[in-house]
């Protein structure tokens, strides 16, 4: 799957920037950018391994992504522009899915008797009542919700 991040500055300009798993499409997607938008309305950053293109080119631009949409349904998101255009960019990152097992201390080969014994424990130690973490406790709580299913 590839994804085109794109950034609008201030000044009318786009912040283009790709992401693939295969090597392949990636350097057509990048060649097919360079033929569509004119080698003076962009430039290519590597500190940030971003593309520039002036706003002079919007046409060209999303010409490209009406391509690369539909010929190698590449996915396209609009980001929001940041406040220090000197700020290193990164792409969004997915959280990531929590074992609940690994939440309630456990193995996963663990008998239900020992899930619901280990989910009171921590209820225990961590219910905010009792001056425990909100957080932590709503996190044992959906693991529990998971492996009771």
């Amino acid at each position: 799957m590839t994804t085109i991040f794109i950034t609008k500055a201030p000044d009318g300009a786009y912040a283009v920037r790709l992401s693939s798993h295969d090597s392949g499409i990636f350097k057509m997607m990048i060649e097919m950018l360079k033929d569509y938008v004119l080698p003076y309305h962009r430039v290519y950053m590597p500190e940030r391994r971003t593309w520039r293109v002036d706003a002079y080119a919007h046409d060209c631009l999303h010409g490209w992504l009406a391509y690369v949409r539909a010929d190698f349904n590449a996915r396209v998101e609009w980001l929001e522009a940041d406040a220090d255009p000197e700020q290193e960019w990164t792409p969004p990152v997915k959280p990531k899915a929590v074992d609940p097992y690994t939440t309630l201390h456990l193995l996963s080969s663990a008998p239900p008797e020992v899930v619901k014994a280990a989910y009171r424990a921590l209820a225990v130690l961590n219910h905010p009542d009792k001056g425990g973490d909100t957080n932590a406790m709503q996190r044992i709580n959906d693991a529990y919700r998971r492996l009771a299913a």
